[in-house]
């Protein structure tokens, strides 16, 4: 990438874009509509509005609405040091973030996209983990998923005994209502912070890409 641009020198700027490629596939032009912009401008900007306000979430590094693979935007949210284990606080503030994007749809414009199908399947695999390998739901320490033993030949993966249909119906209950709870914790900082949404959105929709300084900046402005 550096050599295409004539550069002297590869440069953070290039890592990150070629990571970003890697990631989420090349940028790409596609011809939309202004409503498709602004929704797509308001999608990523509830991400990061309410991944703010979730304290035990990490810093919001970028936020784009350049298209890239199948997504028409982008936020991202590394973690801001190596994390060995994960938290029920941490993992609730995760689903609540990868909801932002449809709750900021529902509300400003009581319209819903297809654009938060991959938030609601990575919410619904944070969730489901919670309750049926994590012990963190009101089951408590239970363990319904895949198993794994020791031998001498390594990990040996096997399949739990069947659940029966009363626990599954358990199981499905205490995921909805961790994925509501989120939904709900996500909705009031969105409704509460509306303005700073409105400021995020317009500008992308100006810059199209914010650095984690320019969010910083509109977020901390009085």
């Amino acid at each position: 990438m550096a050599a295409r641009f004539n550069k002297k020198a590869i440069d953070m700027k290039d890592l990150e874009e070629a990571a970003l490629k890697v990631k989420l596939g090349p940028e790409k032009k596609l011809k939309q509509t202004q409503t498709d912009l602004q929704m797509t401008a308001y999608h990523e900007a509830g991400h990061a509005v309410v991944t703010y306000y979730l304290p035990k979430m990490d810093p919001v590094h970028r936020i784009s609405i350049v298209s890239r693979g199948g997504s028409l935007g982008h936020t991202l949210i590394p973690p801001a040091a190596d994390r060995y284990t994960e938290t029920r606080s941490h993992l609730l503030a995760e689903i609540a973030s990868l909801l932002g994007g449809r709750t900021a749809e529902e509300l400003v414009f009581k319209e819903l996209t297809g654009g938060a199908a991959s938030d609601i399947s990575r919410a619904t695999e944070v969730a489901k983990a919670m309750v049926i390998k994590m012990g963190m739901s009101r089951l408590g320490p239970v363990n319904l998923g895949q198993g794994v033993d020791t031998a001498e030949i390594g990990p040996v993966w096997y399949e739990p005994e069947p659940v029966s249909e009363v626990m599954r119906a358990k199981v499905d209950a205490e995921v909805s209502r961790i994925i509501e709870a989120a939904g709900r914790q996500a909705k009031v900082i969105l409704t509460k912070h509306r303005g700073k949404l409105d400021l995020v959105a317009q500008a992308l929709l100006k810059k199209e890409t914010l650095e984690a300084e320019d969010f910083k900046i509109i977020m901390e402005k009085k």
